[in-house]
């Protein structure tokens, strides 16, 4: 029995679930406080797992303040819980990793489509809390099946939503023809919804019988002349039959904020609906012969990238860092080599990047010899004179490496700025980060890379 309870011991800390470290920060529409409240997420396909408790103020964004540091399993998690407020997620926390969350807050309750996990997504939302752009209104429509349609319906997808009316034989006819293109490359996490401006004839029968004519598979919504009204009036359109309404698409975020509206008549070019041409009146014929106003599908779609952020970089450990050897602002040579040994912190960045600019302060005081991490500040095809302007008005001494034909930034898949990469003393990458860093997040990865 000795050996046997001996054999669990040994075997028992293999047995732990990995672990990643999952940094809360919080920042509200204007500046309030938070009750003791407990945060709770959900595991995809398992159960609600209790993070922590949160409390205390909450600055105004872009303000912000951390309120948890905790451990948490490696996985997937699909739904935030805090008090009596429950909203969907998508949060990937992996081992060994550091992921940012940020809950918004107004008036001390969690604002519906305000979670954003991950450092993008953070310094996305601390913009649209800051009041950078408009928030969509709650509203109240119902589809053409007679399923509620609102905020909570579309929170977590982009969407793109265009004003038209099953009677119209002018423009809607050509907004239909660009949701056919649209559908065709739309990814899994927007959706496309026409709202009716007639909501009158407009009926949930109506506007199903449209959507099987025509093969569509997008929302079609509706709803009382009041409610329509309510929603089209942050857009400045107004109810109306006949071929005579205001052409209009707009892009939602997911986390509910118009980021784009687009006025006129879409270029639809030969890909439309025989059914399409056949219902558009003599003006709407002229109007797609025209070619509309100059956009269509692969400027909607570009637009949708743009507002969606992109693609986050492979944030997974392993694989050496690439060796380079360049010549910095102050006419030395600087191999990685050099620094052989010792745990170090890549930054790559230019002079035209804002978010650059504004972590370079917290990178410059956060990770020197004192941090036992050592930091190469990488510029990505600037002179030598302009990046050693550009950290003088920061009043950062450390000289810039100069990239100049950004192969290194190549090498080491650079596709956006900032991006940083920690590597471990053994020369291997800990974790790649593209976007601005946030403080907590970074001390946490310091901590890693001084721990392993």
């Amino acid at each position: 029995m000795a050996v046997l309870a001996v054999v669990v011991l040994w075997m028992a800390p293999r047995l732990q679930p990995p672990t990643g470290t999952l940094v809360v920060v919080a920042a509200g529409r204007t500046a309030t406080s938070l009750s003791p409240s407990t945060l709770m997420l959900h595991e995809s396909g398992g159960a609600w797992v209790t993070a922590g408790t949160l409390s205390g103020s909450v600055p105004a964004a872009p303000d912000q303040r951390q309120l948890l540091a905790i451990a948490m399993r490696a996985g997937v998690y699909d739904g935030v819980r805090l008090g009596g407020d429950m909203q969907r997620i998508g949060l990937t926390v992996t081992a060994g990793q550091v992921e940012p969350l940020l809950l918004g807050f107004d008036s001390g309750r969690l604002v519906t489509g305000a979670v954003y996990a991950g450092n993008d997504e953070v310094n996305l939302g601390l913009g649209e809390l800051a009041n950078k752009f408009v928030a969509m209104p709650d509203f109240n429509l119902v589809d053409q099946n007679a399923r509620p349609v609102n905020l909570d319906a579309i929170s977590g997808k982009d969407v793109i939503i265009a004003a038209f009316h099953t009677t119209c034989h002018e423009t809607c006819p050509l907004y239909t023809a660009l949701f056919l293109q649209l559908a065709k490359h739309l990814p899994s996490t927007a959706m496309l919804m026409e709202v009716t401006t007639d909501p009158t004839v407009d009926t949930p029968t109506a506007l199903a019988g449209y959507a099987t004519k025509l093969g569509a598979n997008w929302t079609f919504a509706t709803g009382t002349p009041d409610d329509v009204v309510r929603f089209w009036k942050p857009f400045g359109v107004a109810l109306a039959a006949g071929d005579t309404h205001v052409s209009t698409l707009a892009l939602v975020d997911r986390h509910g904020f118009v980021r784009l509206v687009y006025r006129g008549v879409p270029k639809v070019g030969n890909d439309i609906a025989p059914s399409l041409v056949t219902s558009l009146s003599g003006q709407g014929l002229a109007e797609l012969g025209s070619g509309g106003d100059g956009w269509g599908a692969p400027d909607v779609l570009q637009a949708l990238t743009t507002i969606a952020g992109p693609e986050r970089a492979e944030a997974s450990g392993g694989g050496r860092a690439g060796g380079f050897t360049l010549t910095a602002t102050d006419g030395t040579k600087v191999s990685l080599a050099d620094l052989a040994g010792k745990p170090v912190v890549i930054n790559f960045w230019a002079t035209y990047c804002p978010p650059c600019k504004a972590e370079m302060p917290l990178l410059a005081r956060s990770v020197g010899p004192e941090s036992g991490v050592r930091l190469l500040l990488i510029d990505e095809g600037d002179s030598r004179d302009a990046a050693r302007a550009f950290l003088d008005g920061l009043g950062i001494r450390q000289p810039a490496l100069l990239d100049s034909d950004l192969a290194i930034g190549h090498s080491y898949g650079v596709f956006m700025l900032p991006m940083t990469v920690f590597v471990r003393a053994d020369g291997t990458i800990d974790r790649r980060q593209v976007g601005q860093l946030q403080e907590g997040v970074l001390a946490a990865e310091l901590s890693n890379l001084t721990s392993q």
